[in-house]
């Protein structure tokens, strides 16, 4: 477990963020019950975001999209997450791109 996380984080400091995604995925599925698990969802939701923040425009919707999706199950399981400041600001940011309003959004789904 322990180098699956650091290798997957170590895609994400090197700002490699298509494969910190594809890595945070796979130890996030190998490893559910990990300690690190809050960690690698946060790692991946940034790398989600920053990946879209940074594609081409024919691509940034559908990947604000999934930033969106991974935005809600982080939320689902880590409601009060001590990265819920940086994941309101990921979420707004995307709602933003999506043209959501956020207080819409959060009342269809409390």
């Amino acid at each position: 477990m322990e180098k699956s996380y650091l290798s997957a984080r170590l895609y994400y400091n090197m700002k490699q963020y298509k494969a910190a995604i594809t890595a945070l995925t796979n130890s996030l599925k190998e490893y559910s019950e990990s300690k690190y698990r809050e960690e690698m969802m946060y790692l991946r939701l940034h790398s989600l975001y920053l990946y879209a923040e940074k594609s081409i425009p024919a691509r940034q919707r559908e990947r604000f999209q999934e930033t969106l999706d991974d935005y809600f199950s982080f939320m689902e399981e880590y409601p009060e997450s001590k990265y819920s400041k940086e994941v309101q600001k990921i979420y707004d940011s995307t709602a933003r791109y999506l043209n959501i309003n956020p207080a819409d959004n959060l009342e269809n789904n409390e």
